[in-house]
């Protein structure tokens, strides 16, 4: 059985979500074990994790902005023989050399609440309160309006997105069902429509069925084709509508999509 620490002067969080994007490469690599020593940020408590990494046989990764804390770690596991990642501290290196500046190596930057901070909570309230169409009021401060058939990930893909500090509102496609007026009232380039392979969405709403009731043109194949290209025939009636497709996609690559659509790939921090 494999073990992984992961050690950290801030939360680990970075590190856990790089080592499972990591770890799902190997699919016969059998159970393993993940444990997060966070807020570790004197050398007496960073040297107790890695004796009982040592004993444990496990594989070292952290995230370390302070040099100190990485060189100890570094110095420890090569001492040791210990299989060990540094993670962030390559990038900063890199991005002082290239920038020209001295990282502050301060851990509890990255956690000040500030207006970003607020930003965010404001679009998840936002994004909370106009989901599932259920309320067009302030359609005019959304960021994103996202229309999508059912079962096309537009409430996940919509509350990623309020992460993110987007304000998202979303509606659902429904045949025979018009769009509110007011839906063209507003900058047309914010719009997106979510669509997906009918014979994949068919699945997706053939499992939803087994827990909820609904009528039976709901999973009927030729019925879903004929929603699908309802949806390309809308976004072919309004040129600067946005389509993208969700077969197979996790939400968070859908939302980066939209981003992508909407406001280009480039991104201020």
């Amino acid at each position: 059985m494999a073990r992984i620490y992961i050690i950290s002067d801030g939360t680990g969080e970075s590190a856990v979500n790089l080592m499972k994007a990591a770890l799902a490469q190997f699919s016969d690599s059998g159970k393993i074990l993940l444990s997060v020593f966070d807020k570790v940020d004197n050398e007496a408590r960073l040297l107790l994790c890695l004796d009982e990494a040592r004993q444990e046989r496990a594989f070292v990764a952290c995230t370390f902005v302070q040099r100190e804390l990485r060189d100890i770690v570094v110095r420890y596991c090569t001492n040791h023989g210990i299989p060990h990642l540094d993670i962030i501290g390559p990038a900063l290196d890199s991005l002082s050399h290239y920038m020209g500046l001295k990282p502050e190596e301060n851990p509890n930057i990255f956690r000040r609440v500030d207006d970003k901070y607020f930003q965010r909570i404001e679009a998840m309230e936002y994004t909370l309160v106009h989901d599932d169409g259920k309320n067009l009021e302030g359609l005019e401060e959304a960021d994103i309006v996202i229309l999508g058939l059912s079962r096309t990930s537009k409430t996940p893909t919509s509350f990623v997105l309020a992460q993110q500090g987007y304000k998202v509102l979303n509606i659902p496609l429904i045949p025979h069902i018009s769009l509110p007026e007011k839906l063209y009232d507003i900058d047309q380039n914010r719009i997106v429509c979510l669509v997906m392979d009918p014979e994949v969405l068919k699945k997706i709403r053939t499992k939803r069925l087994r827990h909820y009731q609904a009528k039976s043109s709901y999973t009927n194949l030729a019925d879903i084709f004929n929603e699908v290209e309802l949806v390309y025939e809308m976004c072919r009636r309004n040129r600067q509508w946005h389509v993208i497709n969700t077969t197979n996609k996790s939400v968070e690559e859908t939302a980066r999509e939209v981003i992508n659509e909407i406001f280009g790939r480039e991104t201020e921090l």
